[in-house]
C-alpha cells in the first residue's frame, strides 16, 4: 500500500483501520502511517481548541484566586483541567485532592461523589470541570459537595449544553442555566454564563464528529474543522451581530456556600 493511501485512511479513518504496520516490509509505508496518524492527531487537537472554547480563559481565571494553602477537591481525576488545576496548584501553594469512581485515573480518593462520605472533611474549594454530566444523581452529588464545603467556600463548574455525546456510555445529561439554578439553589453568590457564543456552538457540533467511530463522519469531520477556522471571521461578527443567549455549547459557572 502507498504512503499517500496509509496517510489518507490514518487521517480520515484512523489508525484503527489501518493494517498492521508489521506486515509490512515498506519503509515507506511505515513512515505514511506515522505521518497520517500524526496528521490526524493535528486535527483532533484543533477540533478541541473549538470545542473547548471559552473553558481554560474561565478556568484559569478562577483557579488563579484560589488562595495559597487552601486544600482543594477536584471531582474527576487525570484530564487536561486537572493538567491545568495542578499547575496552579504548584505556583500559589495550594492542595488538591481527586476524586473519580475510575481507578485507572489514579485518583487520590476512589468514590462516588453522589455517596462518599469524607467523614467531616472539608474544602475551601470544589472543582467540578466538565464532570456533571457523566454523574448519575447531580442533585445528590452536589448535595455533598454543598456539605464539604467550607462555609464560604467555592464551587467551580462547567457542564455542557448543547454538545455531542462523549465518553460514552456514561454520559447522561445536558442542562440548562435554569436547570443548574435549580440544582445551586442551596448555594449562595451563583453565577452561569454561556461559555461560548451561538456561532461557535454551531460550528463545534460538526468537528466532534472527528471523535465518531462513523468511518463516514470521520472522513468529513477534517474538512469541517478546516471551514470552522476558515469561516471564524464570519462567525466572530454574526455573534456580534446577533447577541443572544438563546444557543450555547455550555456553561461556566461559580457558587459560594
Amino acid at each position: 500500500m502507498s504512503p499517500g493511501l496509509y496517510i489518507f485512511i490514518s487521517i480520515f479513518i484512523g489508525p484503527r483501520g489501518l493494517p498492521s504496520v508489521a506486515t509490512s516490509t515498506s519503509h515507506r509505508d511505515s513512515y505514511g502511517v506515522r505521518t497520517g496518524i500524526r496528521m490526524r492527531s493535528l486535527f483532533v487537537k484543533l477540533s478541541k481548541r473549538l470545542s473547548r472554547k471559552g473553558l481554560y480563559p474561565f478556568l484559569d481565571h478562577e483557579f488563579g484566586h484560589i488562595s495559597s494553602g487552601a486544600m482543594v477537591l477536584n471531582i474527576g481525576a487525570g484530564g487536561d483541567f486537572s493538567k491545568t488545576l495542578v499547575r496552579h496548584a504548584d505556583r500559589q501553594q495550594f492542595q488538591v485532592m481527586s476524586l473519580d469512581i475510575d481507578e485507572q485515573r489514579h485518583p487520590d480518593i476512589i468514590g462516588d461523589i453522589c455517596s462518599y462520605d469524607f467523614k467531616g472533611r472539608q474544602f475551601d474549594a470544589v472543582v467540578m470541570a466538565e464532570t456533571l454530566e457523566h454523574i448519575h444523581s447531580p442533585h445528590l452529588a452536589l448535595e455533598n459537595v454543598h456539605r464539604i464545603l467550607k462555609n464560604s467556600g467555592r464551587l467551580i463548574l462547567t457542564t455542557p449544553f448543547i454538545f455531542p455525546i462523549h465518553d460514552r456510555p456514561h454520559d447522561y445529561y445536558r442542562y440548562t442555566r435554569y436547570g443548574l439554578e435549580y440544582l445551586l439553589r442551596h448555594f449562595h453568590d451563583v453565577s452561569i454564563m454561556e461559555r461560548n457564543s451561538w456561532t461557535e456552538a454551531i460550528d463545534l457540533l460538526s468537528v466532534r464528529l472527528i471523535m465518531d467511530k462513523n468511518p463516514l463522519a470521520r472522513t468529513l469531520a477534517p474538512i469541517f474543522v478546516l471551514l470552522a477556522f476558515i469561516k471564524w471571521p464570519i462567525s466572530f461578527l454574526l455573534s456580534r451581530l446577533i447577541r443572544t443567549d438563546f444557543i450555547t455549547s455550555g456553561y461556566v459557572v461559580t457558587a459560594r456556600k
